[in-house]
């Protein structure tokens, strides 16, 4: 056999969601009208617990709803329409970031629209997504995680596009290996995989 056909042969036979406990590779924006919403997406474990093993997943979707006028007693709901369905209900109010949640259990693979309303108007947004076709995938993402880390044993892998913290502006890949005792991971640039900090054992 050719050295390419071996190379072929061995992808073919591999599982890149094995290990995988989390793997959240849709990120989406909009603002307009005072509000900004930002939504990840992908499938996760359920029960969602970092005890080193990965469980059967599902997919979700989680909202994050930023009003331009905070008010902690407001009351909003939400509407989400997908290429495939729509799914709504109430916003949830997190204690201290100044911000609403949802999550629907669905992962959005295009660009949909959120409405948001307060019992008296309704804001629609268009979210875009911000993942662009020069990104690396999940699965380069943890293969350039492993040559960084090296994990060794038994473990769960959550891989996720995350906001860059770093610099604030942009995404990056981190990806985590959760042993039964510990944890190790890194942040990764997600067009070249260059490493952009690690957390070790």
């Amino acid at each position: 056999m050719t050295a390419l056909t071996v190379i072929l042969l061995s992808a073919c036979g591999s599982d890149a969601m094995e290990s995988v406990s989390e793997r959240r590779s849709g990120y989406f924006y909009a603002e307009a009208d005072g509000f900004s919403v930002t939504a990840v997406s992908g499938v996760r474990e359920d029960p969602y617990d970092a005890d080193g093993k990965a469980g059967s997943l599902k997919p979700y979707t989680l909202l994050t709803v930023v009003p331009k006028d905070f008010d902690i007693d407001a009351v909003y709901t939400y509407t989400a329409e997908t290429n495939r369905s729509a799914y709504g209900g109430t916003l949830i109010v997190h204690p201290f970031a100044a911000s609403f949640s949802a999550e629907f259990d669905a992962e959005a693979s295009a660009e949909f629209s959120v409405t948001i309303n307060n019992g008296q108007t309704n804001v629609r947004l268009k979210l875009i997504s911000l993942v662009t076709s020069e990104m690396i995938k999940y699965d380069r993402a943890v293969d350039a995680a492993k040559t960084a880390l090296k994990p060794k044993g038994s473990y769960e892998t959550r891989v996720r596009l995350i906001k860059n913290p770093l610099d604030g502006d942009g995404l990056c890949w981190h990806v985590a290996f959760y042993h039964k005792d510990s944890v190790c991971g890194v942040l990764l640039d997600p067009v070249t995989a260059k490493v952009l900090a690690k957390k070790t054992h």
